[in-house]
């Protein structure tokens, strides 16, 4: 039997950081990201998920996607980085399949 992939989602993915640590998982995971400005890039990208860290709620965008593995490279206003690690950890704490979460502090 064959091991399921991991599916991961990388909060921040459209960044310097989070871009790179996308396009070196994309290849061999199921991986999804987030990005906060609109671009064309993402208009039409199944994998890229808009949220903006200061008005939107993560939860709804993590229920949809269900990872087993968050990473989060996220930058912006320090409370609403708690807020959204909260939420995340939130989510793992209820989620069965989802055990890890990795942050790189910009």
């Amino acid at each position: 039997m064959q091991k399921q992939k991991h599916r991961i989602l990388i909060l921040g993915a459209s960044g310097y950081v989070g871009n790179a640590i996308y396009r070196e998982l994309c290849t061999y995971f199921e991986t999804y990201g987030t990005y906060c400005s609109a671009h064309e890039l993402y208009d039409n990208n199944k994998a890229f998920f808009g949220y903006d860290i200061a008005n939107d709620d993560i939860t709804k965008t993590l229920q949809q996607i269900k990872p087993t593995l968050i990473i989060s490279a996220l930058r912006g206003n320090f409370k609403a980085q708690y807020h959204a690690h909260k939420q995340v950890c939130k989510y793992i704490n209820d989620a069965p399949g989802c055990k890890d979460f990795y942050f790189y502090l910009l």
